[in-house]
This record gives C-alpha cells, structure tokens and sequence, in this order.
C-alpha cells in the first residue's frame, strides 16, 4: 500500500515538473508578465452593448501571454477608443459587439483612429457573437477574434508580420451595410 502511494506521489511530482516546462509560469511569474511587454492592447465593449464576457476572456488571454492590456469596460464610445489608443501607443485595438444594434459603432471607431490619424500605426481587432470574417472585412477591420485563443494567435501573427499594415481596408470603401444605415 505503501508503496503505490509513493508511485503516485513521484508521478504527480513528476507531472508538476513537466507542467512547468510546457506552461512556463511561476509564481513569481504571474500571467507571464515578467517576459516583457509584447505590446499594448486597448479592449472595450462598444458604446450601448454591456455584454462583456468574450471580451473579458480575450483580455485576460492577452495578459497571460504578456501584453500590456488596457481594458476600458462595457459601453465605450469610438473616440474613446481611439483617445486611449493615442494615450497608450497601442499597438492593438479589439472592439467587442454582441448586438446588431451595436455593430455598427465598430465601423466608428475604424473611423475615429483614422481621424485621431493613428490608423496605420494600430492593428484593429473585432469579436462578438453576431461577428463574422465578413463583417471584420467590410468595415477594415484587420483581425476578426472568434474567441480568445484566436484574438491571441492572429495578435501574435500581426506583430510578426509587418506586411499587416498593408491589409488596411478604408472603412470608407467597406462601410455600405444595408442593415446599418438608416
């Protein structure tokens, strides 16, 4: 009896040990914060939408993988999105809509960074239950987060591909959305 619990201790020590080489975060590490800065991220529910949850999630994906999240909350308006942009030299900008009468603020604040002119100095991500691919490419949106692993993967990707600042659609070429107008 003895026996098979000093196996399994040894192997429950061994799986933290291996854990720790997969999944390099300590204590003294928490979130990873202690790699550096990979870069900001600016993060908000748009303005008249409070759900928060998909965006909450891909915040805290962010700061687990080391980026510099500036999390404004629930109901943002556009500019200020693009204010808090400018204010923290961000170098992502992720807008979450979860209603189709919401949507259409994810179009303004492609508007409001160009505005601001920081447009091409930012990578704009958007997410929410009713967004598509689709809908990221009509409005110039640069990366459509289907949830917090992907939002994650395609920042990532974007930092190592400087041709991303290429991909920039103007949101004034993209923005015909029969259902938005009215």
């Amino acid at each position: 009896m003895c026996v098979k619990k000093l196996s399994l201790l040894v192997l429950l020590i061994l799986g933290i040990v291996a854990a720790q080489f997969i999944f390099p975060v300590s204590a003294g590490d928490p979130g990873g914060k202690d790699r550096g800065n990979v870069g900001a991220v600016v993060i908000a529910t748009v303005e008249g939408d409070s759900h928060t949850y998909g965006k909450d999630s891909i915040a805290a994906a962010f700061e687990k993988e080391g980026f510099e999240v500036i999390n404004l909350g629930e109901g943002v308006s556009s500019e200020r999105f693009a204010e808090a942009a400018k204010e923290h030299e961000a170098d992502f900008v992720f807008s979450s809509a979860s209603m189709s009468t919401t949507m259409i603020q994810q179009i303004q604040i492609e508007e409001q960074l160009k505005n601001a002119g920081i447009r091409d100095k930012v990578v704009t991500g958007v997410g929410g239950s009713l967004i598509t691919q689709e809908w990221a490419d009509r409005i110039g949106a640069d990366i459509y987060a289907s949830g917090s692993e992907d939002a994650v993967l395609k920042a990532k990707s974007a930092l190592l591909n400087s041709s991303t600042q290429e991909t920039h659609i103007s949101a004034d070429e993209n923005t015909n959305c029969g259902s938005c107008h009215g």
